[in-house]
């Protein structure tokens, strides 16, 4: 597999990252406001140009779509304003500790009173290029990051194993979190299964769905009616739960 970025020589300038395959056809896809092309080893230019030419307005309206949403993504800054399985946490950053007043020597993170308070210490906020507050909000988010994922395996893996219990399916074997870009649960054949930590940042009711549904996937691998028929019957609120991600699930994306 080879890598490459190309423009395309037509009048407007179409960036896209293009990506040879063992594959017979082209494969087009827009992720976070990135055009991906997925091309056999030897297809030519002209002809991967001109296929991209006849998709040109379905590709352009989904990027300008996803680097709008892109500007409504969360971001951990002091004041923000963040949800956290349904409840509302106010965001405070600040490089001492606000109980003792004393220099914080390791990043930290607690919740009092909705309020999440993210230390850092001082020598984490001297880096050259990046003004105070970026470099304040980059710290902030990676520390943020990690806690999240303490949170998620915290709420997620007992309520994943409690429900397979329920279900009598003996076959889930591990749960891992992973941040991803385009799914936010997998589950494979061995029984191990995947969350996307950020969904913590989803109401609780979403949470759920994508719990039952991986859990489902231990007794059906696919999506087949079958599937479909038991995820409705272990969470009623399904199509509650999708509408919701189409609609907001591209602010989950904390970079």
């Amino acid at each position: 597999m080879t890598e490459a970025t190309l423009h395309n020589s037509l009048e407007k300038t179409l960036n896209f990252k293009l990506i040879r395959t063992r594959r017979r056809t082209l494969g087009i896809s827009v992720r976070r406001g990135i055009v991906e092309v997925r091309a056999p080893l030897k297809a030519p230019n002209y002809w991967i140009n001109n296929c991209l030419e006849e998709k040109r307005s379905w590709i352009t309206k989904q990027v300008s779509l996803q680097k709008l949403q892109l500007q409504d993504i969360y971001r951990i800054t002091d004041g923000a304003i963040l949800p956290l399985l349904s409840n509302t946490l106010s965001i405070r950053i600040g490089n001492h500790s606000r109980l003792s007043g004393k220099v914080v020597k390791r990043a930290n993170i607690t919740i009092d009173d909705s309020i999440l308070w993210i230390d850092i210490p001082p020598n984490n906020l001297d880096e050259a290029g990046l003004s105070a507050e970026q470099l304040q909000e980059e710290k902030a988010t990676q520390i943020f990051l990690k806690w999240i994922k303490t949170q998620a395996e915290s709420y997620m893996s007992e309520a994943t194993q409690t429900l397979a219990k329920e279900m009598d399916l003996d076959k889930l074997n591990k749960i891992t979190y992973r941040r991803t870009t385009s799914k936010w649960g997998h589950c494979t054949s061995e029984g191990n299964i995947q969350y996307n930590p950020l969904l913590m940042l989803a109401p609780q009711f979403v949470v759920d769905y994508i719990i039952a549904h991986e859990v489902c996937h231990l007794r059906h691998a696919n999506h087949s009616k079958q599937f479909w028929n038991l995820v409705d019957e272990v969470y009623p609120q399904r199509n509650h739960a999708e509408n919701w991600l189409k609609q907001h699930g591209h602010r989950l994306a904390i970079a």
